[in-house]
């Protein structure tokens, strides 16, 4: 998948930390989300317009063909299958098969699909040279032998050189035909890994990745990162893994090892500090767009929130395991992310 397709920003971040509160993890009780934050949800001491510049903001021009190009890859990815029985084999297609081997007569460990069918494409799939081309003009439903001989470099020495035996039964042809970018192709394919459950959802999501990395990649950085930036980042990953590590009884680098984090907490923090530092560019950005804007959360935005999250303006379960800047910030971030993609236009 195309890097744009994965959300680096802060704002996501952010929102796994907030969204788990009331689940199954366990928040550490000496991690504070809101430390690095004043009280409107900007960083403490940092003034992002002193660290960035930003492109004009207000004439964001994307080319709508990178959307229409990450539709058709998705489609190309995910594609719908029709199995044919009406015509013969030829030279490219793909077909499922069921096939039992023997040399001399007897049966070979590895040499069967065992009845459970297995698709290959001619000119495409690596078998023994002339399996697969014997294949060709024959018609599903067919059970035929075909013959080859093993090479005498096979891996398997027993086989190496050794004439083969075959027994063939083509079950289907499989033709592979793009599928329609709808509701029902998003929600089936891509909600697992990207959350998304309509197509104009997953359009306004890959609209506003463009943006994001349109924007990033059209400011100027006046000042190296602050380290305090990258440290409360990477601790507020770690806090998260921590939270889950806490809810399964499990130490912490056993878990970062058993998920193939890490190797360990310094090994993570290692690893982990080039997205870190992205992340914290992302941060810089939105803060500049909101000093830029003069923009402050408001408590009606806060409640407005997370009536939209749950159905309920009471945020105190989150306010008091996350602290009011710390969700502002969150809200921030998601405003501002919003006042990029109104203000670009795609063409």
């Amino acid at each position: 998948m195309k890097k744009t397709l994965k959300i680096i920003s802060l704002m996501l971040v952010l929102c796994i930390a907030l969204c788990a509160c009331g689940s199954n993890n366990e928040t550490n009780t000496k991690f504070s989300h809101s430390k690095p934050y004043d009280e409107n949800g900007y960083w403490n001491g940092i003034k992002a317009s002193d660290y960035v510049q930003l492109p004009d903001i207000e004439k964001i021009s994307i080319d709508k063909s990178q959307i229409d190009e990450q539709i058709a890859m998705f489609l190309a990815y995910y594609p719908n299958t029709k199995d044919i029985y009406d015509r013969a084999v030829v030279d490219g297609d793909s077909l499922n098969i069921d096939y039992i081997g023997s040399v001399d007569g007897v049966e070979f460990e590895g040499g069967s699909t065992g009845g459970q069918g297995t698709v290959v494409t001619i000119g495409v799939t690596n078998y023994i040279e002339g399996f697969l081309e014997q294949l060709i003009g024959h018609f599903p439903g067919e059970i035929f032998d075909i013959n080859v001989t093993f090479p005498e470099d096979y891996s398997n020495a027993d086989l190496a050189g050794k004439a083969a035996v075959f027994n063939i039964k083509i079950n289907n042809i499989v033709e592979y035909v793009n599928a329609e970018w709808n509701d029902d192709f998003v929600a089936t394919n891509l909600y697992s890994n990207y959350g998304w459950q309509t197509a104009a959802e997953a359009e306004e999501n890959m609209k506003t990745v463009l943006v994001e990395d349109h924007v990033l990649e059209n400011s100027t950085w006046l000042k190296e990162i602050p380290q305090e930036m990258v440290d409360y980042l990477t601790d507020l990953r770690l806090n998260y893994y921590e939270g889950y590590a806490a809810g399964s009884n499990i130490e912490i680098n056993s878990f970062l090892q058993y998920y193939k984090i890490a190797e360990s907490v310094e090994d993570f923090r290692t690893k982990y500090k080039e997205e870190a530092v992205e992340g914290a560019k992302f941060n810089l950005i939105y803060q500049a767009v909101a000093e830029k804007l003069g923009y402050t959360v408001s408590t009606d935005e806060v409640s407005e929130y997370f009536k939209d999250l749950n159905d309920t303006d009471d945020y105190s379960e989150y306010e008091k395991a996350f602290g009011m800047p710390y969700i502002k910030a969150i809200i921030m971030y998601e405003k501002m992310s919003n006042k990029l993609l109104e203000s670009a236009e795609f063409k």
